[in-house]
């Protein structure tokens, strides 16, 4: 069970990991900054990851154990803590993703507003060219 133990132990600690990231480039995002959003999305999926891989370290090793319910008993508290701990980190997690998402869509509305604003402008460039080329030829021919 103390192998089990450990490894909930460093699943919390990459779960902490994971927030940090999330909550520096929530920071980031605030300052209108998205140069690291593919380093962002790559070492979230990394420490996802490991997360997966703790996971199944976590299965093995309470299934190879032979903990009696005395024992397990004596380990219950611990492993509250351990859950009680990754509730709190999942739940931070998941408000920054949140606000991530929000900032995301946001930039995604600008951007759209952007770009339609931007067509527009090229669309009246190209009426003005077109406009004033038809002219030129007009004056030519006449």
């Amino acid at each position: 069970m103390e192998e089990v133990i450990h490894y909930l132990e460093m699943k919390n600690k990459y779960y902490e990991k994971f927030f940090t990231i999330s909550t520096k480039f929530l920071e980031e995002t605030n300052s209108d900054q998205w140069d690291n959003l593919s380093f962002f999305v790559e070492n979230r999926e990394r420490l996802l990851n490991i997360i997966r891989s703790l996971d199944q370290k976590i299965a093995r090793a309470f299934k190879d154990s032979s903990t009696t319910e005395e024992e397990m008993n004596s380990y219950r508290e611990t492993l509250k803590k351990l859950f009680d701990r990754k509730k709190v980190l999942g739940d931070q997690i998941i408000n920054v993703d949140l606000m991530l998402i929000s900032k995301i869509d946001m930039m995604k509305t600008q951007t759209i507003k952007k770009l339609k604003t931007t067509l527009k402008t090229h669309h009246h460039i190209d009426s003005f060219e077109r406009s004033s080329n038809n002219k030129r030829r007009r004056t030519k021919d006449a």
